[in-house]
């Protein structure tokens, strides 16, 4: 069902020319075209913006700002105006944000001479030259900040925006710098004092938390947050900069994709802040840590495992890592706050193939059982009820733009009236759709090749050793496993979830 809103905005030009040239007022024209277009067109108005704004600046358009903060989350699947203009027509920046948050939105640009998908390669073309100019300005901008900031880090100032555990924020005249907090300095202390001691990251996390000890966010503190300050060069008087690369992710699922870059492009220079370790215990807790470096496990071409990726942990939903402890492998949960306690991931796997071979057999037998002569008409009469539901709702939404037009409803109780009917609207279609799910299951005839293809997969997962086979075989097998241990001892609980639907 398409969600549209409508945006108006009467500029000071528009004005003018009211006053000029008599003209009626250009919002209400504006609207009454509009909403003519939107009935004539079947559109879903569920949202009017309007305005009175000069379209040069976004910053001075508040219902603008508003439109695209619901824009960029999707809340429409189009946007109607009178033209393009509307939208705006100032700088090439902010034509560039305008379009670029209407493009990777996937939402459309409607007007009544034409529809613009900035997916289509067409209209696409049509905005090419502003999207270009709009980008090139925004990176000189972007340039010119970060030459600034890098000035600003090479004459030893900290330009971050949150101060790390042990200091406090301090202006020095116009140079924003650090000064040692008391009560946060000690444990920064107490850290590198226990590891140069050969105390664990994990276990110095424990014995802080166990004080009472808490991060600058409040948080308890876990292995990987005492390992980040045992090699932060601040606390030794040091300040860094361009330490990671952040960029706009274009998977849509992420806001931002960071990646740390060599440590030949870091910028390290003395602070104008205090020290509060010294050199010597530096360099000590730093041999410590490169002794103890190992590859990161996500960077290991393929999967380490069978396993990796399957099973998640049920209490946090983490997924459930290979470690070697002891000479063996065991499965163990990345969250160090979790207190799902591992397990010897041999009898985790030979539990999981278990458990999908009882599932199988399980599986064969329910099909034996089915009975397959269940009567489906009521459910179709319940369909063709609900259809006609439906259809009569239709109507009445397209009522709903003659009771606005003749003045019956105003603009309030039009889009109180038009929301109420989409509501009944999404949950009629929805409830014929769950019934017609219903009815397929009933006349589907369970296929026999859906068990053979099930049952060689598993055959493929236990007769080979390829690691890499195996995981896909495994993906293939089941979307996930839960996995739960409360208990130190052999007995755990694992939650298999099949892709082979009964």
């Amino acid at each position: 069902m398409n969600k549209i809103c409508i945006y108006l905005r009467k500029s000071r030009a528009d004005e003018e020319l009211e006053k000029t040239l008599g003209e009626g007022e250009t919002l209400s024209k504006h609207r009454k075209a509009l909403l003519k277009f939107a009935k004539e067109k079947k559109l879903n108005i569920v949202e009017i913006k309007e305005e009175i704004v000069s379209g040069e600046s976004l910053f001075f358009r508040p219902k603008m700002l508003e439109l695209l903060k619901e824009v960029e989350n999707k809340q429409y699947t189009g946007v109607l105006v009178m033209d393009m203009q509307r939208l705006g027509r100032g700088n090439m920046q902010d034509q560039g944000i305008i379009l670029e948050t209407f493009k990777k939105s996937n939402t459309k640009i409607i007007t009544p001479m034409k529809t613009y998908d900035l997916s289509n390669d067409f209209d696409e073309e049509y905005t090419e030259f502003e999207a270009f100019m709009s980008r090139k300005e925004l990176k000189m901008i972007n340039r010119r900040m970060q030459g600034g900031r890098v000035r600003s880090v090479e004459d030893g100032n900290y330009i971050a925006t949150n101060p790390p555990l042990g200091y406090d924020i301090h202006w020095i005249k116009k140079s924003r710098t650090l000064k040692i907090n008391a009560h946060e300095c000690e444990i920064i202390k107490l850290i590198f004092k226990l590891y140069t001691e050969g105390n664990g990251a994990g276990s110095i996390a424990e014995h802080l938390n166990n004080l009472g000890y808490k991060t600058k966010f409040n948080n308890n503190f876990s292995r990987s947050s005492v390992l980040f300050i045992l090699k932060n060069p601040i606390y030794i008087g040091k300040v860094t900069w361009k330490k990671k690369e952040i960029k706009k992710s274009k998977n849509p699922n992420k806001t931002k994709d960071t990646r740390t870059r060599d440590k030949s492009e870091w910028i390290v220079v003395d602070g104008k802040h205090e020290p509060i370790i010294s050199i010597k215990m530096w360099n000590k807790a730093q041999e410590i840590l490169n002794n103890k470096y190992h590859i990161p496990y996500q960077l290991v071409n393929g999967p380490a495992n069978p396993l990796a990726g399957v099973v998640i942990c049920s209490k946090c939903k983490f997924k459930m890592v290979m470690r070697k402890l002891k000479g063996i492998d065991r499965l163990l949960c990345r969250n160090n706050k979790c207190d799902n306690i591992s397990n010897r991931y041999d009898s985790t796997e030979k539990a999981i193939v278990q458990a999908l071979e009882r599932y199988l057999k399980e599986y064969r037998i329910n099909i034996s059982n089915q009975n397959k002569t269940s009567d489906i008409k009521p459910y179709e009469r319940q369909v063709n009820i609900l259809e006609k539901e439906l259809a009569a709702l239709n109507e009445q939404k397209l009522k709903l733009f003659d009771f606005l037009e003749r003045g019956i409803y105003d603009e309030n109780t039009f889009l109180e009236r038009s929301k109420n009917i989409e509501e009944r609207i999404t949950k009629t279609s929805s409830g014929i759709e769950k019934i017609n799910d219903i009815i397929n299951k009933e006349k589907k005839v369970i296929k026999e090749e859906d068990v053979i293809k099930f049952q060689k997969l598993l055959d493929g997962y236990k007769n080979t050793d390829d690691i890499k086979l195996k995981n896909e075989l495994m993906k293939k097998l089941v979307n996930k496993v839960e996995y739960t241990k409360d208990k130190r001892g052999e007995t755990f609980g694992i939650d298999i979830f099949p892709k082979l639907k009964p």
